[in-house]
């Protein structure tokens, strides 16, 4: 068995030496004390909401060879360029024949934020947290398939 380098930072999966792995593109994702090194492309997909990140790609890189030293990649100069491959999640092509209902309420999302922000809502936001709101519940109907049960539960929408 592979010695093993580091462990995912999402899921603690372990990445043995010499084996691929990813990293966030964002500095504050690569600092030396926290850096996030991801064994998958899931589990960089589930760190970008969580991080907050507008804007991000993941990043392939090589484990070392020897357990507890750092990646060539760590140790770039300004003047050497990139040596990982920039990768972004993959999208998945939704059924175009599924429903494309807003699944917000309007009116309460409108009410909720006059009250918390003191701030009016454009009708264009509905249709955006729908989006994000469809995205959720495929990635919580994967997750029950993949568990072998026919029923989306609360866990399914959490990250894994």
């Amino acid at each position: 068995m592979p010695a093993t380098w580091r462990h995912c930072s999402r899921c603690k999966t372990a990445i043995a030496c010499g084996a691929p792995y990813l990293v966030c593109s964002v500095s504050t994702c690569n600092r030396k004390r926290s850096a996030m090194v991801f064994c998958s492309m899931d589990c960089w997909d589930a760190h970008v909401p969580i991080a907050g990140h507008r804007e991000a790609h993941a990043e392939d890189r090589v484990a070392p060879a020897t357990p507890g030293a750092e990646p060539r990649s760590a140790e770039r100069h300004k003047d050497k360029p990139r040596t990982g491959r920039r990768r972004i999640a993959p999208v998945k092509r939704r059924d175009p024949s599924l429903p494309k209902d807003t699944l917000v309420v309007t009116k309460a999302l409108k009410a909720y934020i006059a009250a918390a922000g003191e701030l009016r809502t454009s009708d264009a936001v509905m249709d955006v947290l729908s989006e994000k709101l469809r995205d959720m519940c495929d990635r919580a109907i994967d997750r029950a398939k993949k568990d072998g049960r026919k029923t989306v539960l609360d866990r399914d929408f959490l990250p894994k």
